[in-house]
């Protein structure tokens, strides 16, 4: 029972830093997100714009409509995306561990407690400070995601959906008419 004391005692004396050094990765982490997601939106509007009435075609012959820049392009910004996708959704995951360290912080602080009677407020400070202090965390770091990050997520994942769709649309469309073609 020593031992869990000792290891509850170190714990307790680091968990609200570690709280705070999380939360700080977290924020940062969701920022870049948040401005790789707009920087690349910024980028993809600009080429639109420069590409304005041209009538171009792929490699396989795929005729594309004059809004759209180059398929290639957009499929090289998909791929940009995924990967600024795959970064958001770590930093995504951090988010549930803030209550965790914080009951974290509770339980080390009532083994602190049981183990030396005498330091009962330095235990129960460090068992209320750390699930205050995990519960903010997670509750700010939240709502930052839902107002802020995940909706210029979701709105570049609902682009390259339809972009997905029309590009399939488009290539099937392409086929049939080489088919037509071919029989014709």
């Amino acid at each position: 029972m020593e031992h869990l004391a000792n290891l509850a005692i170190f714990i307790g004396a680091y968990i609200n830093w570690i709280i705070l050094f999380l939360a700080v990765v977290t924020i940062g982490g969701f920022l870049w997100t948040y401005f790789k997601v707009k920087t690349l939106r910024e980028k993809m509007d600009e080429d639109r714009k420069k590409s304005g009435g041209r009538k171009e075609y792929t490699e396989g012959g795929i005729k594309m409509d004059a809004d759209v820049y180059t398929w290639e392009d957009n499929l090289v910004y998909m791929e940009k995306f995924n990967k600024v996708l795959l970064t958001y959704s770590v930093f995504e995951q951090f988010v549930p561990l803030f209550p965790l360290f914080g009951i974290l912080g509770t339980v080390s602080g009532l083994i602190q407690q049981l183990s030396n009677p005498e330091q009962l407020r330095r235990a129960l400070e460090t068992s209320m400070s750390t699930t205050f202090l995990g519960l903010i965390a997670a509750i700010v770091l939240k709502i930052m995601d839902a107002l802020l990050v995940s909706k210029a997520v979701d709105e570049r994942a609902m682009y390259f959906d339809a972009f997905e769709q029309n590009y399939q649309m488009v290539k099937d469309k392409h086929s049939q008419e080489v088919e037509a073609d071919r029989r014709g």
